[in-house]
């Protein structure tokens, strides 16, 4: 099974380097690359949240740790050796927010050595499913393993993995109420400035905020900044998230809440793509982040550990532990998982 992996890592890697010339050495799975080009180019019409650029950062990113010593690495604390009856079937139901966002627990499931039903979210149906005939072409025995479904109605399973918003998180935790489920809801990123953050950190932020439109749970909703800080230091960096103004979703909202906010005599600091307003909730909408004031760095601590059930990440430089670099939530490692939760060890 990590041999496969190791193999659509390759796959990955070298589709962004022939997306980018178009050419290719039609060798073992190489062969697939035109047909994958062909899915990208599907993706970014039927759903424009879902540009090109991001379809390139998240291909990018699953081809880098996707690697047989860093699968290794990862999976040797676990005893993953199973008998055949000891397999389970495992129902996960993927968002469809981020590209792929479903794919670490695809993955968490297969190398558990259990069986995968999989209901796709209509806003992400196409890049999985290709990626699974890649690596059943390399490994045959995987069209045993894994189903896609559109009705889990009539779905024999035995634990759930789901995740969504407040509303259908509880509608899971009815229904599944009978299983072992994990169930994550619905969380926002988080940055602490000190106002000794370099630019390249703070073109980093800016990235940790746009990228995938602003849609996921890793992206920078809220930042805490001192007192007299300048907001402006980071709309000036923007310009590398420009990109973003070609998705007319996107633009939409901040057109919406431009005007809400205009209306509303409510100050915001801005500039042509992304707004900036004095808040003290946690999850804003797309194209606005919240910010607050902070004057004691003790307390703010105390404040994230309070508000812990709002945050996945939490970006900043020499102020916590478990810190994330500027510019990298997007780059999750293997033993990153969603909400802390151990999604290998609930399912052995």
């Amino acid at each position: 099974m990590i041999k496969t992996f190791d193999k659509l890592g390759f796959f990955l890697r070298e589709f962004k380097k022939f997306y980018t010339n178009d050419q290719y050495d039609s060798k073992d799975i190489r062969i697939f690359f035109p047909f994958f080009k062909k899915i990208f180019q599907r993706v970014t019409i039927t759903n424009s949240w879902f540009r090109t650029e991001d379809l390139l950062i998240t291909i990018s990113h699953w081809g880098k740790i996707l690697q047989k010593e860093k699968i290794k690495s990862w999976i040797k604390t676990y005893s993953l050796k199973k008998k055949k009856n000891q397999s389970k079937n495992v129902l996960v139901i993927m968002p469809g927010n981020i590209p792929m966002v479903g794919f670490h627990d695809f993955l968490c499931v297969l190398l558990s050595g259990h069986n995968i039903i999989i209901k796709l979210s209509e806003e992400d149906n196409l890049l999985l499913p290709f990626l699974c005939k890649v690596i059943i072409h390399e490994n045959p025995m995987l069209k045993y393993k894994i189903k896609f479904t559109n009705n889990i109605f009539s779905e024999k399973f035995d634990y759930v993995i789901a995740s969504g918003n407040n509303n259908t998180t509880r509608y899971f935790e009815y229904y599944f109420r009978k299983y072992p489920i994990l169930l994550r809801k619905r969380k926002t990123s988080i940055a602490v400035l000190q106002n000794n953050e370099q630019e390249k950190e703070l073109v980093g932020l800016v990235k940790d905020i746009i990228t995938y439109s602003g849609r996921g749970c890793r992206n920078i909703g809220k930042i805490f900044i001192p007192y007299y800080y300048n907001i402006h230091l980071i709309l000036k960096k923007s310009f590398v998230s420009k990109y973003i103004i070609n998705n007319y979703k996107y633009m939409d909202n901040y057109k919406y809440f431009i005007s809400i906010y205009s209306m509303n005599n409510i100050p915001v600091k801005k500039n042509n793509f992304l707004i900036f307003k004095e808040e003290k909730n946690y999850h804003s909408p797309i194209s606005v982040v919240y910010y607050e004031f902070y004057n004691d760095l003790n307390k703010l601590k105390k404040i994230i550990k309070k508000n812990n059930q709002h945050i996945q990440c939490i970006v900043s430089k020499n102020f916590l532990e478990k810190e994330i670099c500027f510019g990298k939530t997007q780059y999750p490692n293997l033993e990153d998982y969603a909400d802390d939760i151990d999604t290998i060890q609930f399912l052995n």
